[in-house]
């Protein structure tokens, strides 16, 4: 059982909805080896992560000694030369990645208004996918507000984006496909991309997987990007640059996984938080 933690299990026993059936089966992996001891920081990793707010400041001195302290309790002393258990504390560190990645609940919120007849889709600390009346899919992730008018008699296909989202965007000449994300617009020909547009910072990411898109801002016009090109606009500055992105990178939070690459221990654990 060491080899094959029950992630389901142990989530669906945080979450406290396991069903009875699984209850025996967790007893019997709980029971086993060191197995009550993991639980027990994941457990807290739970807690932790559940009562953190967004606006959440860490300190980093603080955590950095508690990291530390956790590497030196489980090194080697005998050694001359100490080697840190990193296989325990990989352990460790997936499981809070996994418990991060995962929707605790599915929930969003369905609106329509009568006299504008917009549909807003919205989403808390949980991914949702959604498919809009072109069949276009789109998979929002947390936080992030989506938006499009009803209007079947419309020329156009066009949604209005806050937060982050990735969109797979059905192929139609006949009609343009726009996304707007607070100080950019992108106009979409049939394609896959990612972006990145959070009201609260301070650039706009923009990148293209697969297909073709143009954007434009107030300050630039008709701006093309290539697949593995990636568009970062600065709100602040009123530039636009296009530079050769990482697109497994960029959307990687689909697929239920965490990566960091050049962040700084505060930049991590406000992340995290």
């Amino acid at each position: 059982m060491k080899s094959n933690v029950p992630w389901d299990l142990i989530i669906s026993k945080l979450r406290q909805d396991i069903q009875e059936k699984d209850e025996v089966l967790f007893d019997e992996w709980i029971g086993t080896g060191n197995n009550k001891e993991l639980f027990r920081q994941i457990e807290t990793v739970w807690k932790n992560i559940q009562e953190k707010s967004s606006d959440y400041e860490p300190d980093v001195q603080y955590y950095w000694e508690k990291l530390s302290a956790k590497i030196r309790q489980h090194t080697t002393p005998e050694k001359k030369f100490r080697k840190v258990n990193f296989g325990y504390i990989a352990k460790v560190a997936a499981v809070a990645a996994i418990i991060l990645s995962v929707s605790f609940v599915f929930t969003h919120h369905f609106k329509e208004s009568d006299s504008q007849k917009y549909i807003t889709y919205s989403t808390e600390d949980n991914k949702i996918n959604i498919f809009l009346p072109d069949s276009s899919e789109v998979m929002l992730h947390a936080h992030t507000v989506l938006s499009y008018q009803l209007n079947k008699k419309s020329s156009q296909r066009e949604v209005n984006i806050t937060g982050e989202a990735y969109f797979k965007v059905r192929h139609d000449n006949q009609v343009p496909f726009l996304v707007n994300a607070n100080d950019v617009s992108i106009k979409v020909h049939g394609t896959e991309f990612n972006v990145c547009s959070y009201a609260s910072a301070d650039k706009i990411q923009v990148s293209l997987v697969e297909g073709s898109i143009s954007m434009h801002t107030s300050y630039e016009k008709n701006v093309f990007l290539k697949p593995g090109e990636e568009a970062l606009y600065d709100k602040s500055e009123k530039t636009l640059s296009i530079t050769e992105g990482d697109m497994d990178l960029a959307s990687i939070w689909t697929k239920d996984k965490i990566r960091f690459e050049n962040k700084s221990l505060h930049e991590v654990c406000k992340y995290l938080s």
